[in-house]
């Protein structure tokens, strides 16, 4: 607890608490981390997040907010998940991080980030499924965030796109 990061030792205090029908569902979580790299106080972590189905569709949304020291990245996730027939199922999100304050004398307030992600799952049976999808990240300011697994180390306000398509199966 509160030791090195090297070595594994953190003072994490968390919680989350949730509630969820077969038609709506709504949950928050905190949570407070500390070590020898958090010099400047803790990092926190908030989250809420809730979705809802109207009709066939079903839609979600989530707050999230990461706080250390002057510097907030606050990030707003809307999506939808469309049924297509009774094999498939079209998804749909965009997500904007909005980044405040400073690190050290360095100003982040325009170094923002929008994501739009689109995504098609067809179902062959119950355990398995064929899959696509693609997103596309729009960086500003210096900002130069990346979709998971697409390129590393690009420029700042630039664009990342990412695309994937597989075959999943659970055992």
């Amino acid at each position: 607890e509160k030791g090195t990061a090297a070595n594994g030792q953190h003072k994490v205090l968390g919680a989350r608490l949730g509630y969820a029908t077969s038609t709506w569902g709504l949950s928050a979580a905190h949570t407070r981390s500390e070590n020898d790299l958090t010099l400047a106080g803790a990092h926190k972590d908030s989250v809420i997040g809730g979705n809802v189905a109207v009709g066939p569709v079903k839609l979600s949304v989530a707050y999230r907010e990461f706080k250390y020291a002057q510097a907030k990245q606050s990030n707003l996730l809307i999506g939808a998940i469309l049924p297509v027939g009774d094999v498939g199922e079209l998804k749909a999100s965009v997500n904007r991080a909005n980044l405040s304050g400073r690190v050290g004398a360095v100003g982040i307030d325009s170094n923002d980030a929008t994501q739009w992600g689109l995504g098609y799952v067809h179902y062959l049976s119950k355990r398995t499924a064929l899959y696509a999808s693609h997103a596309r990240i729009a960086n500003k300011g210096v900002a130069s965030f990346v979709v998971p697994g697409g390129p590393t180390g690009i420029a700042g306000g630039q664009t990342s796109t990412g695309y994937e398509a597989g075959l999943r199966h659970s055992f």
